[in-house]
């Protein structure tokens, strides 16, 4: 039903630029009509032949009736007819044939066994979530005429050819919201040579090879979905342009799989659990699905980024060329997120601190995402639920302690710092040096170190004074000493620490002497060590100490003993360790470098001539230093040398040698 309604705009309703009717009290007139569908479209006619008074006289003039009744043909010409409804024991099928392009249909809750086929652009919604079950034969829903709508469908049954899916899409412009596909003898969502179709909020479940496929398929987005218990999560093939994110893909076969190199040019965000592969209306509004499709300038290999890979039997693969992160941001691997796994997060920035090597090739996400698990903690886990976590291990005598607890329930008890060999049954609050007694499932200990160095316990009882969590603890007074106290340039400084803190930050740096603590030479972080070794060397010679400070702050632990170190005088090469597997590396030391900065070393076989080295490097005007190399993954036996310069003297014939260090075997 439409409803057309006319009438003579008041001044209260002039539009921006729309021109005041000025002295001849001429005004537009204004036509507005309504239909089923929530859509509202108001048409202006200036009729310049009208006044106010000519408006409700019925001789009105003929030019303006004609205006009217062509905008009204105009509009009616681009409505469609009422909305078709599909009750269960009905035809979809029928009902698609029956239909105009551009019409409404909605299908009510029920399970229709039929395979049927968007031939023409409609709205199909499905209201309370009706069953199309294909009863493994093809595919339940194909798309195969652009500019459609689907909306709120399960998908399910379908056949186990290679062109069957669940929702099967061919065509382009399409949107595909709220569906569930599952338990699909294929995929559960495929589009194939498909452009530009917006698939989102969607679920594939328990589908036979994969949750999501993209075949020959350009500039798509897909974002919002889940993906659960399929093949792959999402698999891309031989299709560019495509931007994944904000997926939740998890316990399929494969996360991330891409196989061959892949000339697509796929942006991927957000997502859990993706696969590449290569053979090398009202709705629209509300969405704004027009903006979302509009791609940006494509990159040259695919860029996965902001990805969580979680609990699939594979989270990754690549072995193709392709960028696993967008240069700030990589992905979330659930195999590679905390300090166990070789994921540290020093910075407590959500990144890790070292890049993860992608399976199957050279590629590397230089950003992969961290867990809390990456930020180093000291945790006690007790039985039922109950824990304590505190950032470092050491504290000094004295010193105020922050431990934050977890306890199921209602728990009511005591937390109290014990001696660490206090039997942890029969012991009460009289025996704690400190406590503080606890309510509720969560909060902070506000409790103080005791004043005398040595080892001791956190302990949370409950009401019964039986212990339910320990966590252990130090109290200590950091040292910090360096061997030896005299030594050359380049020679290696040994120095032993005890009592830091224990956080992730804590760290040792070289000093001249009497400089300020902000001019350090170099540091070495602790890793959370409470005590240890570090090795330092120095190429110049002077008078030196070392600082351990806390938590990457400035706050001064403990300072070293003053450290002298002369110019070494002579000329060697030493090559450390002697032993490497094939690939490993070694820490090569010279001394006697030339003043003049010409001076090289090389890397060789060891009978390999001087004129073919493996690899050769400048040195600099050092008189001495320190390189890493890589050997090569070929057994043998491999030296380094020094010399003069990376030419002959004039006419010597021969490179001038200043040093060779000791063999390094590899193998």
């Amino acid at each position: 039903m439409i409803k057309i309604i006319c009438h003579m705009a008041r001044p209260h309703a002039w539009q921006s630029g729309m021109k005041d009717p000025g002295p001849t009290g001429r005004a537009p007139l204004l036509c507005q009509y309504t239909w089923r569908n929530p859509l509202s479209i108001t048409i202006i006619l200036l009729c310049s032949e009208i006044s106010p008074s000519a408006m409700h006289n019925s001789s009105r003039p003929a030019i303006c009736r004609g205006l009217i009744l062509i905008a009204m043909m105009a509009v009616l010409s681009s409505l469609t007819s009422a909305t078709i409804s599909v009750q269960p024991g009905g035809s979809i099928q029928s009902a698609i044939e029956a239909a105009e392009p551009g019409q409404i249909i909605e299908v009510q809750n029920g399970t229709y066994l039929e395979q049927i086929n968007l031939t023409k652009s409609l709205y199909l919604k499905g209201l309370g979530r009706p069953i199309i079950d294909a009863s493994g034969k093809g595919s339940a829903i194909t798309i195969s005429a652009g500019g459609s709508t689907l909306l709120g469908f399960t998908a399910t049954g379908s056949g186990s050819g290679s062109e069957d899916a669940g929702i099967r899409v061919l065509s382009n412009g399409n949107i595909l919201k709220d569906n569930l596909a599952v338990k699909n003898n294929n995929y559960g969502i495929m589009l194939y040579k498909a452009e530009k179709n917006t698939v989102f909020f969607n679920s594939a479940t328990e589908n036979q090879k994969g949750g999501v496929l993209l075949a020959y398929s350009d500039n798509n987005q897909v974002w919002g979905n889940y993906a659960r218990g399929n093949g792959n999560g999402i698999s891309i093939e031989t299709s560019r342009g495509n931007s994944i994110h904000a997926n939740n893909l998890m316990e399929n076969a494969v996360g991330i799989s891409i196989s061959n190199y892949n000339f697509s040019e796929s942006i991927i965000k957000g997502s859990k659990g993706v696969s590449i592969q290569s053979g090398s209306s009202e709705e629209v509004a509300v969405y704004n699905i027009s903006e979302a499709s509009k791609s940006p300038s494509l990159p040259s290999t695919n860029i996965l980024y902001d990805n969580v890979l979680q609990d699939n039997r594979q989270n990754s693969f690549d072995d193709g060329r392709n960028q696993w992160d967008n240069g700030t941001v990589g992905n979330h691997y659930s195999s590679y997120d905390s300090r166990e796994e070789g994921c540290k997060d020093r910075n407590r920035d959500g990144i890790c601190d070292s890049g993860y090597s992608i399976p199957g090739g050279s590629n590397e996400d230089k950003w992969p995402l961290a867990s809390d698990d990456a930020i180093l903690s000291y945790r006690s886990r007790g039985m039922e639920g109950f824990e304590m976590k505190m950032e470092q291990r050491s504290y000094l005598p004295g010193s105020d302690m922050a431990v934050a607890y977890l306890a199921p329930g209602n728990f009511s008890g005591w937390a109290g710092i014990v001696r660490a060999n206090l039997p942890g049954v029969g012991s009460g609050q009289r025996d704690a040096l400190s406590h503080q007694n606890l309510a509720g499932p969560s909060g902070k200990l506000n409790l103080k170190a005791p004043d005398t160095e040595g080892p001791y316990e956190i302990r949370m009882y409950n009401m019964a004074d039986d212990p339910v969590a320990t966590l252990r603890f130090n109290v200590s007074i950091p040292t910090i000493t360096a061997t030896p106290a005299s030594l050359s340039t380049c020679e290696q400084i040994t120095v032993d620490y005890t009592g830091a803190p224990g956080f992730e930050n804590d760290w040792i740096a070289m000093y001249e002497s009497n400089s300020t603590d902000i001019s350090f030479i170099n540091r070495q972080y602790l890793e959370g060590n409470e005590n240890g070794t570090v090795d330092f060397y120095l190429p110049d010679p002077g008078s030196y100490m070392l600082r351990m400070f806390q938590n990457d702050s400035y706050t001064e632990l403990a300072a070293s003993n003053s450290i002298e170190v002369k110019e070494y005088s002579g000329r060697k090469v030493i090559a450390s360790p002697s032993h490497v597997a094939p690939g490993g590396t070694v820490t090569v030391t010279y001394w006697g470098a030339p003043a003049s900065g010409t001076g090289i070393i090389g890397m060789y076989g060891v009978s390999r001539p001087d004129k073919f080295a493996l690899e050769k490097r400048a040195l600099g005007s050092k008189n001495c230093g320190r390189m890493t190399w890589q050997l090569p993954y070929e057994p043998g036996n491999y030296d380094f040398r020094m010399f003069y310069s990376d030419i002959t003297s004039e006419g010597q014939g021969a490179y001038q040698l200043l040093g060779q260090s000791n063999g390094v075997t590899v193998g």
